[in-house]
């Protein structure tokens, strides 16, 4: 879903901003064109291709950063840049989120579907980027580790959501992330081949829009001055960038109204979708030192 606003700076221009919903909102077509942008990128065996993204996250590239100071910027430059492949194939699609706060099931979107008997958001086989083969994926076992609570994570995501600085919200946050990983078992437990499952965006999305809410709700809170200008593989965009999802040419559904409060440290109302700026394009190449993330969650 996509929203047209005007954008404030430069000389009289439109610009697009799209919308991410609850998976569960979404209409019938919504989730077709979802479902055909998924199967149209897992068919390419290139660099707009699913296997291509997922590797981003673990084999082969593992580029992703968890337990570090930077594992939200990341994740939210990586879906942004994911959700522009998706986009490529269907013009206005959007990453949903699964909202595991009120839920203690996996969305029937990613399931068995009669309507869909060859569900793409239904995870069955793993084809690492540039492999040359395709292997069974184990199914996914929620709930069925003893080591993490049931869901949802109301309570958890609450006490996440107090927390008053970005470095504590965000160790918070990702305990929270670790356990849905492992909740739902399969290859979305293990690091190397999570990001194979196309439920691990809605899972990110939910995460994301977490990070977006905190921010809402806590104007100026920001990682680290030191890290702000640190470019995040593979493509460079920045910490800074990331900031400001409106910048990047997104926002979620209800924002303004699940997180009152100022937006910007001057105090001013929370910009809605009716009112925000963005730029669409992506920032530019770059690189920097890094360590592979490996194991489970």
């Amino acid at each position: 879903m996509t929203l047209q606003v005007t954008v404030p700076a430069g000389p009289p221009a439109r610009g697009t901003l799209s919308l991410r919903k609850s998976v569960d909102k979404l209409s019938d077509a919504e989730l077709a064109n979802l479902r055909q942008a998924f199967a149209g990128a897992m068919a390419l065996d290139d660099d707009r291709g699913f296997s291509y993204f997922a590797g981003w996250h673990g084999e082969p590239f593992n580029w992703c950063e968890h337990h570090t100071s930077l594992f939200l910027p990341w994740h939210r430059q990586y879906l942004y840049y994911f959700e522009l492949a998706l986009q490529a194939i269907v013009p206005g699609v959007t990453l949903p989120w699964w909202d595991w706060t009120v839920s203690d099931s996996i969305p029937a979107a990613y399931g068995v579907d009669s309507r869909a008997p060859d569900n793409p958001l239904l995870v069955s086989q793993v084809r690492i980027y540039r492999s040359g083969q395709s292997e069974p994926a184990p199914p996914r076992t929620p709930g069925q580790n003893p080591g993490v609570p049931p869901l949802p994570y109301q309570d958890d995501w609450n006490q996440a959501m107090a927390a008053t600085s970005f470095a504590e919200f965000q160790t918070a946050i990702e305990q929270v992330h670790d356990n849905v990983h492992v909740w739902v078992g399969g290859i979305m437990q293990d690091i190397q081949s999570a990001a194979y499952d196309p439920l691990f965006f809605a899972h990110h999305a939910m995460i994301d829009r977490s990070w977006r809410l905190w921010q809402t709700q806590n104007p100026g809170a920001t990682p680290a001055a030191t890290l702000l200008d640190n470019g995040l593989r593979p493509n460079g965009m920045t910490v800074r960038q990331t900031l400001d999802v409106t910048q990047l040419g997104y926002e979620y559904a209800g924002t303004a109204a699940e997180a009152p409060g100022p937006t910007a440290p001057n105090g001013t109302a929370a910009a809605t979708p009716a009112d925000a700026s963005t730029q669409t394009s992506a920032p530019g190449p770059g690189d920097r030192p890094h360590t592979p993330s490996e194991g489970s969650f």
